[in-house]
């Protein structure tokens, strides 16, 4: 219990302060606009995902429930199979023609981890690409920045 305020709080300072460049180009933790929970897991919606979603026509709710329960659900056991990750940070959620997350990076032992080309050099990030292979889920490093987009596999 006391382990979740402390993240809570930590992400609420986030929400206050401003942030001009993206935070996976600076590494700083992003700004959360809303988060839901899923298997255990804290699903942490940035700013970013929230105007997004307002710029292809939906609200979050209707975005999140377009893109689809499998790949959600997916996610939620990829992370859940790894004892520290209570979190994972999501950029954009494409639910139009693709059905996918572009994430940034993952909440681990109250640290942000951003999602780098060298992400597999840690060994929780590492973990977490192996547990996204075992669920069938697809990773896509994006050329414009330091996320990936993860869909389920065809």
């Amino acid at each position: 219990m006391h382990k979740r305020l402390i993240m809570m709080a930590l992400l609420a300072g986030n929400l206050w302060m401003p942030q001009p460049l993206s935070a996976t180009e600076t590494g700083e933790t992003p700004v959360i606009a809303f988060s839901s929970k899923f298997r255990n897991v804290d699903y942490l919606f940035t700013d970013h995902a929230e105007q997004a979603a307002l710029d292809d026509g939906a609200s979050y709710d209707i975005a999140i429930r377009e893109v689809g329960w499998d790949l959600i659900s997916a996610i939620g056991r990829a992370c859940s199979s790894i004892h520290n990750i209570e979190g994972i940070f999501v950029e954009r959620i494409y639910f139009k023609k693709r059905h996918a997350l572009v994430v940034s990076g993952i909440l681990a032992d109250l640290k942000f981890l951003p999602f780098t080309e060298d992400a597999s050099n840690n060994a929780t990030l590492q973990a977490l690409f192996d547990a996204f292979t075992r669920e069938h889920i697809t990773m896509n490093w994006l050329a414009d920045s330091n996320g990936m987009m993860l869909s389920m596999s065809e």
